[in-house]
């Protein structure tokens, strides 16, 4: 007796347990990457959690000795040897701010800066640059280069400017014929 079909039954037992099996390692694959990464996410958490709880402590160190010196009465001072570290930077700064103060005193009337630049060169720890940018307005009976040759000539014998800078110089002027301004560049070294 012949019949139409033959079901082979090894080959479909094998082809269910072939895709069962297929179907329970990307189940477990699947898990395996959440969880991982879900390991790696609350891993990260915890070492950020750490490292703010250990800045936390020595921030809370920091403060508890400030307020300790402050409720002591017994005003901090440095040790010469620190205190001889401090001391370029904050003259420094003084000295700026007395540049910088003194600056508008000594602009004649009509003119302003447009630009100033503190170590153009980017060249730190060397000599202290200024580099100042400026339009002079005069009127039309004065020249206008000499508005500018005179504002660089009180610039460099000016008291605060010459005890800073060994030179003051004019880099550069422009003027146009149909406008009364005049640009300058003027450098302090």
């Amino acid at each position: 007796m012949n019949t139409p079909f033959q079901v082979n039954f090894r080959r479909e037992d094998f082809r269910r347990e072939r895709a069962d099996s297929r179907r329970r390692a990307l189940g477990l694959g699947v898990r395996l990457g959440y969880f991982g990464l879900l390991a790696v996410l609350l891993g990260l958490y915890f070492l950020n959690f750490s490292e703010l709880r250990t800045r936390t402590r020595n921030l809370d160190r920091q403060l508890a000795r400030q307020r300790a010196l402050h409720l002591g009465g017994a005003p901090w001072t440095p040790p010469p040897a620190e205190a001889s570290l401090a001391e370029p930077w904050v003259s420094d700064l003084a000295r700026w701010r007395d540049l910088l103060a003194r600056l508008p005193q000594l602009m004649p009337e009509g003119a302003r800066l447009t630009g100033l630049q503190f170590n153009p060169d980017g060249v730190s720890g060397g000599a202290r640059e200024l580099l100042l940018h400026g339009l002079l307005r005069v009127d039309a009976r004065r020249d206008r280069m000499a508005g500018v040759t005179d504002f660089v000539a009180i610039v460099s014998r000016d008291s605060v400017f010459a005890s800073r800078f060994k030179s003051v110089r004019l880099v550069s002027t422009r003027s146009r014929e149909d406008s009364p301004d005049a640009e300058f560049e003027l450098e302090c070294r």
